[in-house]
C-alpha cells in the first residue's frame, strides 16, 4: 500500500494484479491549476510515473515485487528498487507561453481554441508534430547538467510528459505514431550530441496512446492501457 507523508511516500508493488490497490489514490488524478485543491509538483509526477510504471514492468522494463519512493532534492524524483536500484525523473515537455494560456482557460466560462490567449498554434490549426518534437529535445536540453544525468552505478530514467498545445493537438494513435517519427528524424542528425546530454540514461516519452521507450536507443512503443 501506498504511505503518504507530508514530504515522502513510497509504494510497493509485490504482483502485477495488486498494481492499482497498492498506489490506492496516490497519482490517481490531478487536481485543477488554481484554487484551494490546485495541483502540486508532487502530485504531477506521482500521476506521471504511476502510468509509466504500468507499461514499464509490462515491459518487463522493470520487474515485480518493486518499491517506488519519492526522492529528495537535489537527487532524482524518484528511488525505484526492485532486484536493483534505478533513479527517475519527470519533467514536462511543454512552452511557457502554453501554459499560461492553459491557465487562462481554466479561468475562463468560455470556449476558447488554442492560441486565442497567447499560445501557440492560433486558431488551434497547423502540423504539431514538429513543435512535439521540438518541445521533446527542448525537454532533454533543460536537463543538462542535472543530477539524473550524472554518472552513477545504478540505472537512470527520464521519463517526458507532453503537456502543451501541440499534445493538445495529437488527437489519434496515427497523429502520435507521425509525431514520434518526425521525432525521431530531428534526433538522428543529433544522436551523438544528445546521448553525450544523457550520458547514459534511458529517455521516454508517457504520450496519449503509446509510451515510447529509450527514444534514443531502441526506440520501442507500448501501447497504453485506457
Amino acid at each position: 500500500m501506498a504511505e503518504v507523508g507530508d514530504m515522502r511516500a513510497s509504494v510497493t508493488i509485490a504482483r502485477l494484479d495488486e498494481f492499482e490497490i497498492a498506489f490506492g489514490e496516490l497519482g490517481a488524478k490531478v487536481g485543477p491549476r488554481l484554487g484551494t485543491k490546485k495541483r502540486t509538483h508532487d502530485e504531477k509526477e506521482w500521476y506521471v510515473i504511476r502510468r509509466f510504471l504500468d507499461e514499464a514492468i509490462a515491459r518487463k522494463l522493470f520487474s515485480l515485487p518493486l518499491t517506488v519512493e519519492k526522492g529528495h532534492p537535489p537527487a532524482p524524483d524518484f528511488l525505484v528498487r526492485d532486484k536493483r536500484e534505478a533513479f527517475v525523473e519527470i519533467t514536462e515537455a511543454t512552452d511557457e507561453a502554453d501554459q499560461r494560456e492553459m491557465t487562462l482557460i481554466e479561468l475562463s466560462d468560455k470556449w476558447i481554441l488554442h492560441g486565442e490567449l497567447g499560445g501557440r498554434f492560433n486558431g488551434g490549426g497547423g502540423n504539431p508534430g514538429p513543435t512535439w518534437a521540438s518541445d521533446i529535445v527542448k525537454a532533454v536540453e533543460r536537463k543538462k547538467g542535472k543530477s539524473i544525468f550524472a554518472p552513477t552505478s545504478s540505472e537512470r530514467h527520464l521519463i517526458i510528459y507532453p503537456n502543451s498545445n501541440a499534445s493538445a493537438l495529437i488527437f489519434s494513435r496515427e497523429d502520435e505514431v507521425s509525431a514520434f517519427s518526425t521525432l525521431l528524424n530531428v534526433i538522428n542528425p543529433r544522436r551523438s550530441e544528445l546521448l553525450r546530454i544523457t550520458n547514459g540514461c534511458l529517455v521516454h516519452i508517457l504520450g496519449k496512446e503509446y509510451v515510447f521507450f529509450d527514444v534514443f536507443g531502441r526506440a520501442t512503443r507500448r501501447r497504453r492501457k485506457q
